[in-house]
């Protein structure tokens, strides 16, 4: 093995380790607007994975790329996982889902660009992007506020087949 595969095998046991105490002294519950958040962000990756009927093992590591990106607990990894499982078997409502975030946060805010690069960044990953795919991401864009161009403004960072 690796010196470096040593250490990062090591980083992930701490990070384990980090992730369990935090949910045992209660510090992983997310209160409400971050659980709200969660849901709709990993609801969101769901329905966008599923949207060309088949969500890719790239999808899917993106998805659990994110959840290490943002650092959720236990806790709220089991929120992430529940809204995904639902937004694959599409058992969200999308636009209701959408407008509970922008109640929250208004277009053009950090957290609505963030959100619509985690979805797009998801639809890319596997390097093709099926026309339902870009069709959800411009219905997606319009529902968040953003202007017409922002679909293909985002895939132009990445290199892909339509």
């Amino acid at each position: 093995m690796a010196e470096n595969d040593k250490h990062s095998g090591m980083r992930g046991v701490f990070n384990d380790i980090r992730l369990l105490l935090s949910d045992m002294l209660g510090l992983g519950k997310p209160d409400a607007e971050r659980r709200m958040t969660i849901e709709v962000f990993f609801g969101m990756m769901g329905y966008v994975a599923k949207t060309d009927r088949l969500v890719s093992s790239h999808e899917s590591n993106v998805a659990n790329a994110v959840m290490d990106e943002i650092e959720l607990s236990l806790a709220e990894r089991e929120i992430a996982s529940m809204a995904f499982d639902r937004g694959m078997s599409r058992n969200i409502n999308s636009n209701a889902e959408l407008l509970r975030f922008t109640d929250t946060y208004k277009p053009g805010s950090e957290q609505i660009d963030r959100l619509f690069d985690i979805l797009v960044r998801l639809a890319a990953s596997d390097g093709r992007l099926h026309e339902r795919e870009y069709e959800a991401l411009k219905s997606i864009a319009k529902s968040l506020g953003l202007p017409a161009t922002a679909v293909d403004n985002k895939l132009a960072l990445y290199t892909i087949k339509r």
